[in-house]
């Protein structure tokens, strides 16, 4: 009797460790596109690596992970969009975790060198006629001429 049920025991215990394995298999991401789009970034400036990076971390908790790309296009690349991530992923990093939109008004809480380092970058974007930057500096009521 106590041959079956450990027979048994074993049996459930390896189903269940078939299942988890599975299950810790579908949740794993595909790495291999995201570090291929990582490398086109820093090496290329790859406008389309750099939409799909950005893609990918937009529900991830790790969604500031992308800010150094996002510097570089804005740098090296001059890349509007970038511009305006810039401040987004600012402003979400003062924000409560699992926001999924970002508030303007946090801006207003931001010290005096983060302000100016976000300015930069808006202002740089409304220069490359980015939409996102002109509008924000628009809502903070701050001129994109400046």
């Amino acid at each position: 009797m106590k041959i079956k049920h450990l027979n048994k025991t074993a049996l459930i215990l390896f189903l269940f460790f078939i299942c988890c394995l599975k299950e810790k298999d579908q949740n794993k991401p595909n790495d291999i596109p995201i570090e291929k789009y990582k490398k086109e970034i820093l090496m290329n400036g790859n406008i389309d690596a750099y939409k799909q990076l950005t893609l990918y971390y937009l529900n991830s908790p790790f969604h500031n992970e992308t800010l150094p790309y996002s510097i570089l296009m804005a740098d090296k690349y001059n890349n509007g969009d970038a511009c305006h991530e810039i401040f987004v992923q600012i402003i979400g990093l003062k924000q409560a975790p699992g926001t999924q939109h970002y508030d303007i008004s946090i801006f207003n809480k931001l010290n005096k060198g983060e302000k100016e380092y976000v300015l930069f970058y808006l202002k740089k974007g409304a220069r490359l006629k980015n939409i996102g930057c002109i509008v924000v500096l628009r809502d903070l009521g701050i001129s994109d001429k400046d």
